[in-house]
């Protein structure tokens, strides 16, 4: 049995926030018991590493190698993630992550591979990887696809009844980087492995959907009338989704700016009907009071704004200014609760003043739940074209960049079409409509991210920022 890999790298639908390059960081993702669900009254199998597995060959091909072994959740399974830049290793052209033990299978059981991961290749030219493997010698069917230059996702699945009840197990990640004339082809891969999974138990293995977006938000120094700030979101999905608001002003800190001293928002629905209002947040209902308490949500200052609402699947417009036509720093936030719905937060596009020093655009995002796997993400900087849309001032010619938790400048860009990754943006169908805007692409796993809109050379003009996840349901058999 044979199942084709998957590139994950097409569907195009709004949310959150994106960038290219390395992905320096990798959160390990935990194997889930649900992996090893068990059929009727069959228990799983076990597995057991051989010392000193997973093992690299040749070694010196891996650079640095943090790719690592979880066996903790279930004896049925062996999750291998991390990080390692892969360079060709010469003679052989192949480097190879081995994983081999010994297994124990229960009647029912069958081995199955999943497996998730990131590429930037930077390269002439594509190579090729396959994952392999046996069980006593009797090989488990190739699965075998196509790595091609830039920033792309994969990933797969396939299985095989044990047909034995004891023996060994060998199981193998391939990257194979001969060219066409037999020799090596220079570049080096960064490879980010979410999850490669061999498991034994009665139900296969499967691959970890990617995370979602829990909270967005934007920063910018807010003004009056086009220069107010206009948060836009979107839930997919079909059912209602109970959300937070939050107009932030009072509370925030680390800006030589002064800030907005009373924010008000206004929610508004597709078609421009207004939903709610409010100036501040302690004058909503006491249930909406004790949910934002109970979620750690309430506003640290009275003066600051809040709405809690629950929303129909569609696109929404929060408005946040200052009371009597006041300015200042201010702050939107949109948070989808965990209410049991199935539908998720969307793209976030906010619109605002830029300028320069504090009063940059400054666009958050945080990436967790759903699978807890990498998501691939779209930021865009977009001025120039908002002139189409009766904007007076826009930003010139915007800049973005991309940054993680730890301060680490993960990807900028000016001109979308100078991006190492531009193709993946034009292929989700999000090419910006004018040459002077910017957009990256990007892989990332689960945790916090800020992009920063400013304009090039200190200028300054209404910029939108906007972030779209591109994940849902990678089509099998592409590439």
């Amino acid at each position: 049995m044979r199942f084709p890999e998957k590139d994950a790298h097409t569907n195009n639908q709004p949310l959150r926030i994106t960038p290219m390059k390395k992905l320096a960081a990798l959160v390990l993702v935990a194997a889930t018991a649900a992996f090893c669900s068990i059929v009727g009254p069959l228990r799983a199998g076990t597995l057991t590493l051989d010392p000193g597995s997973p093992s690299f060959i040749p070694p010196e091909a891996f650079d640095p190698n943090t790719i690592m072994v979880d066996t903790t959740t279930e004896t049925s399974l062996i999750h291998l993630s991390g990080f390692a830049t892969v360079t060709p290793p010469g003679v052989t052209e192949t480097a190879t992550v081995q994983v081999s033990g010994m297994f124990s299978a229960d009647p029912g059981d069958e081995f199955s591979v999943a497996y998730r991961f990131a590429s930037d290749l930077n390269a002439d030219g594509p190579i090729t990887y396959t994952i392999s493997g046996d069980i006593n010698g009797i090989p488990i069917p190739d699965i075998t696809g196509m790595i091609d230059p830039g920033l792309h996702v994969y990933e797969g699945t396939a299985e095989l009844p044990a047909l034995v009840t004891a023996g060994t197990f060998n199981g193998t990640l391939t990257l194979d980087f001969a060219n066409s004339g037999g020799t090596a082809l220079p570049g080096t891969l960064d490879l980010t492995l979410q999850q490669l999974d061999f498991q034994l138990a009665p139900t296969p293995v499967e691959v970890n959907p990617p995370s979602e977006a829990q909270n967005i938000s934007t920063r910018a120094n807010i003004t009056t009338g086009e220069n107010v700030l206009i948060g836009g979101f979107i839930i997919n999905g079909t059912d209602d989704k109970q959300v937070v608001v939050r107009g932030i002003g009072p509370s925030i800190t680390g800006t030589t700016t002064p800030v907005l001293a009373d924010p008000t928002i206004t929610l508004f629905d597709a078609s421009g009907m207004m939903i709610a209002t409010n100036d501040n947040w302690m004058d909503l209902s006491q249930e909406d009071q004790t949910t934002l308490t109970d979620n750690n949500l309430a506003p640290m200052d009275p003066a600051e704004s809040a709405l809690v609402e629950t929303l129909a699947p569609g696109e929404y417009t929060v408005i946040v200014s200052g009371v009597g036509d006041t300015t200042g720093i201010g702050l939107v936030e949109v948070y989808g609760l965990n209410d049991g719905s199935t539908s998720v937060l969307a793209n976030i596009s906010s619109r605002g003043f830029v300028e320069t020093g504090d009063n940059v655009m400054i666009a958050g995002v945080i990436l967790g739940g759903g699978g807890g796997g990498l998501s691939q993400l779209i930021v865009r900087g977009i001025g120039p074209s908002l002139a189409d849309k009766g904007v007076t001032n826009p930003l010139a010619d915007p800049m973005i960049q991309l940054i993680d938790a730890n301060a680490n400048v993960l990807a900028t860009n000016d001109n979308w079409m100078d991006d190492p990754n531009m193709q993946q943006v034009s292929d989700a169908g999000l090419a910006p409509t004018d040459p002077n805007e910017a957009a990256i692409y990007d892989i990332l796993p689960a945790g916090e991210y800020t992009a920063i809109l400013s304009g090039v050379n200190d200028t300054s003009g209404i910029g939108l920022v906007e972030a779209y996840e591109i994940d849902p349901a990678p089509v099998p058999g592409t590439k």
